[in-house]
C-alpha cells in the first residue's frame, strides 16, 4: 500500500490536530469490537468474495490493487478499520443526532473490485446495514467526483427503495446513470455561487420527513477551484439543515489531496467540517 497518499496517512494528521486542539464537544474514540466484528461481515456481504480474497492474501495482485494501491497486509486492516469507523458514526448519530469518521477512500469502490484510490465502500455497507433494520437512508456526497461505486453498489443489492443517493460533484470521474427518479446527480463545473445554490437545492429537494439518517460523503476536493470559504458555508448548510428537519447525519472525510495545497491546509479543510458538525446537537424525533 502506498503509505505516502493523502489518504493513508491524512487520518492520523488531522487525528493529531483534534488532540491538539482539545475542542469541546469534539472526541476521538477507536471503534468498538463489535464494530470491527460488523465491518467484517459488511465487507464480505457486500463486495465480491473473489475481491475480498485479494484484498486479505494479495493472491490476485491485480485485483488486490484494483484501487490503486500496491497490496500489503495492512490493507486489509485499513479497510476493516475504516468501515468500523463509518459503522461506528452511524451507530452514534442514530443516538445523538450527530457523529463522524476520519474514514475517507469510499464512494468508487464497486461490488468486485476498487477504484479511484477507493478500497471497499464504507458507505454502501452502513447504508445496506441501515436499510436492514428499517431505516429509509440518504446517501449525500459531496466529494468533487460522483459516487459511481456507491450507485453500483446499491444497484448490486438491490437497495434502490430504502436508499436515495444525491450526489453534486464538480468532476465527471466515475460517473453514472440514476437508480431511482428520486435520486439527483448534478455536476457544478465553475462559480462559488452556482456550487452553493446547488448545494442548497440539493438539500430542499431530500425527503426529509421520509429520512431516518443521513449518511454524508463529506469531500473537500472541490477546492482548490472552489474557495475555502465555499467549502465552509456548505458545511453549515448540511448540518444546519440535518439539525432543523431532526435527521441524524454521520459524516466522513472524504476527497481531500496535496497536489495543490500542503497537509496543514488540507486538515484545516477538514477541520471545518468537523467544527460544523459539533455546532449542531440535533434533537431527534
Amino acid at each position: 500500500m502506498n503509505e505516502s497518499f493523502d489518504t493513508t496517512r491524512k487520518a492520523d494528521h488531522i487525528a493529531q490536530f483534534i488532540h491538539a486542539k482539545a475542542e469541546p464537544g469534539i472526541k476521538l474514540a477507536e471503534p468498538p469490537t463489535d464494530a470491527l466484528d460488523a465491518a467484517i461481515a459488511g465487507i464480505e456481504k457486500m463486495h465480491n468474495v473473489a475481491y475480498v480474497d485479494a484484498l486479505r492474501t494479495g493472491n490476485d495482485v491485480l485485483l488486490a490493487e484494483s484501487q490503486g494501491f500496491d497490496w500489503c497486509p495492512n490493507i486489509w486492516t485499513m479497510a476493516v478499520h475504516s468501515t468500523a469507523g463509518v459503522i461506528a458514526a452511524s451507530q452514534s448519530a442514530m443516538q445523538h443526532g450527530v457523529s463522524g469518521s476520519l474514514s475517507s477512500g469510499l464512494h468508487h469502490a464497486k461490488p468486485g473490485r476498487g477504484d479511484g484510490f477507493c478500497t471497499v465502500n464504507g458507505l454502501a455497507i452502513v447504508a445496506e446495514r441501515l436499510a436492514a433494520d428499517g431505516n429509509r437512508v440518504v446517501v449525500l456526497d459531496f466529494d468533487a467526483h460522483c459516487g459511481g461505486g456507491t450507485a453500483a453498489m446499491i444497484a448490486a443489492h438491490d437497495l434502490n427503495e430504502s436508499v436515495r443517493h444525491f450526489d453534486l460533484s464538480t468532476n465527471t470521474f466515475d460517473g453514472y446513470q440514476r437508480l431511482h427518479p428520486d435520486d439527483r446527480l448534478v455536476v457544478v463545473r465553475r462559480g462559488d455561487n452556482d456550487y452553493i445554490d446547488a448545494v442548497g437545492e440539493m438539500l430542499d429537494e431530500i425527503d426529509w420527513a421520509g429520512t431516518d439518517i443521513v449518511l454524508y460523503n463529506a469531500g473537500v476536493d472541490i477546492h482548490p477551484e472552489f474557495s475555502r470559504l465555499t467549502v465552509a458555508l456548505r458545511e453549515r448548510l448540511v448540518f444546519a439543515r440535518a439539525n432543523a428537519e431532526s435527521t441524524p447525519i454521520a459524516w466522513v472525510l472524504a476527497g481531500g489531496y496535496t497536489f495543490g495545497m500542503s497537509m496543514d491546509e488540507l486538515v484545516d479543510l477538514h477541520w471545518q467540517t468537523i467544527t460544523a458538525a459539533a455546532g449542531f446537537t440535533t434533537q431527534l424525533r
